[in-house]
């Protein structure tokens, strides 16, 4: 089991070796952040972490890095929304919400709360973040309102989640060797597939 693990991860990080690949990595893994109901169930920030230190590893642009992740983040919470708008109150009765009757209401009331700001605003809040663009889908808001602060607040949230990793990352091949640099990459990323694995049983 751990050599076949040891394998897909090899595999894994060699196919990110492209850096198109590496960006389409950071697009997907920041779409389903925000996807309703799967970024629930993946350890989206340890992943995205992860990605970003392969990134500096391979010099990457910053400012590319930064609007692969930006897009991926405004992709996943516009399609969360849309399933809200479609399903309405419907939504409800999907039997993950059934599983876990506490998780929608924490989204409507982080919405009733916020309102207008809480689609900014649940970006930076673990649980509500894959369930507040929905949220605001089912209660009818504006698609014109929900996708103009959807396009700044993904910006915002890229550059306050990404671009301080990918300096630090930078800082830190200046005190460490590249494969110093990979191997803690590899330990970050298992682990966070285990800590979340841990936490879903």
């Amino acid at each position: 089991m751990a050599s076949a693990l040891s394998d897909v991860y090899a595999n894994w990080l060699t196919a990110l070796q492209h850096p198109g690949w590496l960006l389409l990595a950071l697009f997907a893994v920041a779409l389903a952040e925000s996807l309703l109901v799967v970024g629930l169930l993946i350890p989206g920030v340890a992943i995205l972490v992860a990605l970003t230190l392969l990134a500096v590893e391979q010099s990457l642009s910053p400012w590319l890095w930064w609007l692969a992740g930006a897009s991926g983040a405004l992709c996943g919470d516009g399609l969360s929304f849309h399933i809200g708008r479609c399903a309405g109150p419907g939504l409800a009765r999907w039997r993950i919400f059934s599983r876990h009757p506490h998780w929608l209401p924490a989204g409507h009331d982080f919405f009733a709360r916020y309102g207008l700001w809480s689609i900014a605003l649940g970006r930076f809040v673990g649980l509500l973040r894959p369930l507040v663009p929905a949220v605001a889908g089912v209660c009818d808001m504006k698609p014109q309102t929900f996708w103009v602060v959807n396009i700044w607040s993904s910006a915002a949230w890229a550059a306050f989640y990404l671009l301080p990793v990918y300096w630090f990352g930078q800082a830190l091949l200046t005190l460490v060797q590249p494969w110093q640099l990979m191997l803690g990459l590899g330990l970050v990323t298992l682990l966070a597939l285990l800590v979340s694995r841990l936490l879903r049983r």
